[in-house]
């Protein structure tokens, strides 16, 4: 399941519709679901594939604007912009909106296809895609399959595929991390340059010089008494979560986890703070006072750094995960908005269409703009995104995303779990032995409920 971005290997194969149990065969057996539109088109079957366009042909209906598409959306904003976009490109057609969060549109989505409703395409979130598939209301996208993976990277592509013939059956579009915020006027003064750390070796070396309890100034800060993010540390140790993709097996038994924990509770003396005070306002805040060297926080903490930048007269870069002498490269959980084309559309071309405008050129251009999310795009097409390019900030977030863990389809509890688990470590509520099998134990027994 871990990515390690370009030099990815096996491990990432197996993240392919990151299934934990049941996925990847009801990917295998969509077409046994009974859609509409499966019966019609399977691979490009039914379909008209204009080569030269890289594109579906519409549906007569729709390309001349006699039916309008519809498509579900989370925001008024984020709708309005890509539709006015689409239209703009396919000049007569007409699409129509109606809000629904990302969360629940899977559940909506399959009440209303029972009834013969719902929407040509909607927005979700990767994690709800293999209950998409069991539903029958996610499609595969066809000839966009081979477009789109020669677009983004296997890290976002393969965990929307699935099946025999590993085919998409959803398009990423926006993708976010946490990564290694530093101050590099800061770094400058203190060290002589400003380039970042690569390991937590490298950060401790200069907390044994910058730190001042008696001043609350710490070299970095994070938010230790989150799984979210005690993970990067505990990864670039070499402990893998879910290794197999079995739910009843999260690996908190590993052994080297044990030895993760030991490093992570070493981590204390450079960041002496409990969990509960160090918390993600927090972070931002003291960040962009300008004192900070090094913060862990993601593309949502840009409008504070930015403005803290400005007030304060420092510049600051974004960078990868800081890695720990001899390990791995430092995984994180990354998140992804996603684009899926219903099982039961009466216009699988056209909405096939739809959704693969979202993650072209002109759609990543348009929300982005709107949005502020990073598109799950390769980046050299990042670079030709107006605005995003000129963004000094985003490529790190890109480059820590290509080296993340999409987060799990897991059980809810495995939050409750992880975060209990760094807390106690943290804060140093019982040795890292005990903390281990309370996690050990605490899973199992929800797990079996």
């Amino acid at each position: 399941m871990r990515s390690k971005g370009a030099h990815a290997g096996p491990s990432l194969n197996r993240r392919n519709l990151l299934a934990l149990g049941g996925g990847l065969a009801a990917a295998g057996t969509l077409a046994a679901c009974g859609s509409p539109e499966e019966d019609a088109d399977t691979a490009s079957g039914g379909l008209e594939w204009d080569a030269d366009a890289q594109q579906y042909v519409m549906e007569e209906d729709i390309a001349s604007g006699k039916k309008a598409l519809k498509v579900w959306f989370e925001t008024d904003y984020e709708a309005e912009a890509a539709i006015a976009a689409f239209v703009e490109a396919f000049p007569g057609v007409k699409v129509e909106y109606e809000l629904v969060p990302k969360n629940d549109a899977v559940e909506k989505m399959t009440t209303a296809a029972e009834a013969g409703k719902g929407a040509d395409v909607y927005m979700s979130f990767y994690d709800q895609l293999a209950r998409a598939i069991d539903q029958g209301v996610a499609a595969p996208l066809g000839e966009y399959d081979a477009v789109l993976k020669s677009r983004m990277s296997e890290t976002f592509t393969g965990v929307v595929s699935g099946g025999e013939d590993n085919s998409m059956h959803a398009v990423p579009i926006t993708t976010e991390s946490i990564a290694l915020f530093y101050n590099k006027t800061l770094l400058k003064q203190l060290t002589g340059s400003d380039a970042p750390a690569t390991t937590w070796e490298e950060i401790k070396t200069l907390a044994a010089e910058y730190n001042d309890a008696s001043k609350n100034q710490w070299t970095v800060q994070f938010t230790p008494g989150e799984i979210y993010h005690a993970y990067s540390i505990l990864s670039a140790t070499g402990w893998q979560l879910y290794p197999d993709l079995d739910p009843a097996k999260p690996n908190f038994d590993d052994p080297k986890l044990l030895a993760a924990l030991d490093y992570y509770a070493g981590l204390r003396e450079i960041f002496d703070v409990p969990a509960a005070d160090a918390t993600e306002e927090n972070i931002r805040q003291e960040f962009s006072a300008g004192t900070v060297p090094y913060a862990i926080n993601g593309p949502w903490a840009f409008a504070d750094a930015d403005a803290g930048a400005e007030a304060n007269g420092f510049e600051y870069g974004v960078t990868v995960l800081p890695s720990v002498a001899g390990g791995e490269p430092a995984s994180s959980f990354a998140g992804m908005h996603t684009a899926v084309v219903s099982g039961h559309t009466a216009y699988p071309a056209a909405a096939r269409v739809f959704a693969n405008f979202l993650a072209s050129d002109k759609g990543a251009a348009v929300l982005y703009a709107t949005t502020g999310q990073i598109p799950a795009l390769n980046a050299d097409l990042l670079a030709g995104i107006e605005g995003l390019s000129e963004d000094p900030h985003v490529a790190g977030i890109v480059e820590q995303s290509a080296q993340a863990d999409l987060i799990p389809q897991v059980p809810e509890y495995f939050w409750e779990v992880g975060n209990a688990l760094a807390v106690d470590v943290w804060d140093s509520l019982s040795s890292t032995a005990d903390a281990q099998t309370k996690a050990v134990d605490t899973y199992n027994e929800l797990h079996g409920l």
